[in-house]
């Protein structure tokens, strides 16, 4: 191979590079998880990475892990109901437009707290924690807008050990 021939390999590399680093930045976020209300999905220490571009968040399924703003606060929660919905809890068991929402919550980690029957409107989703007894969500909140939404979390780092969004999907249906 020629040196002009060398130099343009270097070349499409380093563009590549660049590529890959702007893409990172603008697509994806990672964080470190502090606290319990996600416990068992995230671990407090946990590091997360979190697609953020709207492209890549849309659409906002039941069962999605987000990363959201509330009061200046950034919060990691499960999806439970969606714009146009119907949520309700019974006794800690989440009703979702009338059938109840299996989850594979253990139970020291389920809440025994009720409400009535809410309609979420146009922008509107309802988030809890998966550790129901020490979680800030929507029960304390109230429904947070999409525009609140920062990102899904798709990977989990923990240690040296990597999962998928798919280990964080309980309660998608």
């Amino acid at each position: 191979m020629h040196a002009s021939g060398r130099l343009w390999v270097l070349r499409l590399a380093a563009a590549a590079m660049l590529l890959l680093v702007v893409a990172r930045a603008a697509l994806f976020t990672t964080y470190r998880v502090a606290g319990a209300s996600m416990r068992e999905a995230l671990q407090d220490g946990d590091r997360i990475v979190v697609a953020s571009h709207p492209w890549l968040v849309q659409p906002v399924l039941a069962g999605d892990t987000v990363i959201l703003r509330v009061d200046d606060e950034v919060l990691v929660k499960r999806v439970m109901a969606c714009p146009g919905d119907c949520i309700a809890m019974d006794r800690g068991h989440v009703l979702r437009n009338g059938a109840p929402v299996v989850e594979a919550i253990p139970a020291p980690l389920e809440g025994s707290d009720s409400f009535p029957e809410y309609h979420l409107r146009g922008d509107e989703y309802f988030v809890l924690g998966d550790n129901r007894r020490v979680s800030i969500d929507s029960r304390d909140f109230g429904p947070v807008h999409g525009w609140q939404v920062m990102g899904k979390v798709f990977l989990r780092m923990h240690g040296s050990e990597v999962s998928t969004v798919a280990a964080l999907e309980r309660g998608r249906r």
